[in-house]
C-alpha cells in the first residue's frame, strides 16, 4: 500500500482520480484540508483543517460484476465500524450511552442521530464488470464546532472527551476495507455483507419521517434492492423504492 499525505488538496478523490487507472490501486491519498471536498448529492464536505481524517484509496473490483457494485456501498461502511466500534466500546461515552454507531442510507456512519463520517465511492466500469474503485472517506475526528447541518455532526473526540491521533486510526481503517474487500471475494462474502449492513441500517424496520416529492411520510425500511435502492411501506402498506435523491430522512 502506497500513503501520499498532503497539507491541502482539493479533495482526495480527485487527486487519486488523475492517477491512471491501474495506478489507483493499493494507494492511499490523504490531506490535511480539502478546499473541495465532496459528498454524496455533490454536497460539500466541511473538515476544519488538521483536525480530521479526509482520505481517498484506490480498490481493485475487477473480480465483481457492475450489477453488484453497491455491495462495495455496504463493505466499506461495514469496514469503518469494525474499526469504530472497538475505539467506542474501549471507551464507552457517558455524553450519550444510549447512542449506538449506525449506517444512514446509502453509506455515512451516524452516532446516534448525528453523522460522524461521509463516504463518497467513484468506480470505473468495463462493460459488465467493475474497475478500480476510489473509495473517498471524511470521518469528523477532533473537531468540535461544525455548521450546524440538518445531520448534527458529531466528531469522535465529542464522544470520548478527549482527542485520536490521526496515523494510527487511518492505517486500522485503510487496512479494515481491505479486509472487506477481501471478503466480497470469498463464496457467500457478499451476503454475508448484505446481511450485516441490514442489522446495522440506520432506521431499519423502524417508523420514522421522511420528505418524497416535497412532502413528509411517515414510513419504515423494509431493505435494499439489488441496484442499491432504499425499500420502504408507509402506512397505508404502500411500498416504495428510492434513488439517492428521491427521498430525505426528516
Amino acid at each position: 500500500m502506497r500513503f501520499f499525505h498532503f497539507e491541502k488538496l482539493d479533495s482526495t478523490n480527485a487527486y487519486l482520480l488523475r492517477f491512471e487507472e491501474q495506478e489507483r490501486v493499493d494507494t492511499v491519498v490523504s490531506a490535511s484540508e480539502q478546499v473541495a471536498g465532496k459528498g454524496m448529492a455533490d454536497n460539500t464536505w466541511e473538515s476544519a483543517p488538521g483536525q480530521n481524517l479526509t482520505f481517498s484509496m484506490g480498490v481493485d473490483m475487477s473480480f465483481m460484476k457492475a450489477a453488484d457494485q453497491f455491495t462495495l456501498s455496504q463493505a466499506v461502511p461495514l469496514a469503518l465500524l469494525d474499526v469504530l466500534d472497538t475505539v467506542l466500546l474501549r471507551e464507552p461515552s457517558m455524553a450519550m450511552p444510549d447512542a449506538q454507531l449506525s449506517v444512514k442510507w446509502p453509506n455515512d456512519l451516524y452516532y446516534g442521530d448525528r453523522k460522524l463520517c461521509g463516504i463518497l465511492i467513484n468506480s470505473t466500469i468495463h462493460g459488465d464488470a467493475m474497475g478500480v474503485s476510489v473509495v473517498g472517506i471524511g470521518l469528523n475526528v477532533n473537531q468540535t464546532q461544525f455548521r450546524d447541518w440538518p445531520s448534527h455532526p458529531i466528531s469522535l473526540k465529542e464522544i470520548l472527551g478527549h482527542e485520536v491521533a490521526l496515523q494510527p486510526l487511518l492505517e486500522r481503517l485503510v487496512n479494515a476495507v481491505q479486509h472487506r474487500v477481501a471478503m466480497l471475494r470469498m463464496e457467500e462474502g457478499a451476503d454475508r455483507i448484505g446481511y450485516e449492513y441490514l442489522n446495522r441500517l440506520y432506521r431499519y424496520r423502524q417508523w420514522a419521517r421522511y420528505e418524497v416529492k416535497g412532502e413528509p411520510v411517515r414510513m419504515c425500511i423494509t431493505g435494499i434492492d439489488p441496484f442499491g435502492r432504499l425499500m420502504t411501506v408507509d402506512e397505508h402498506t404502500r411500498e416504495g423504492v428510492y434513488d439517492i435523491k428521491e427521498i430525505r430522512f426528516l
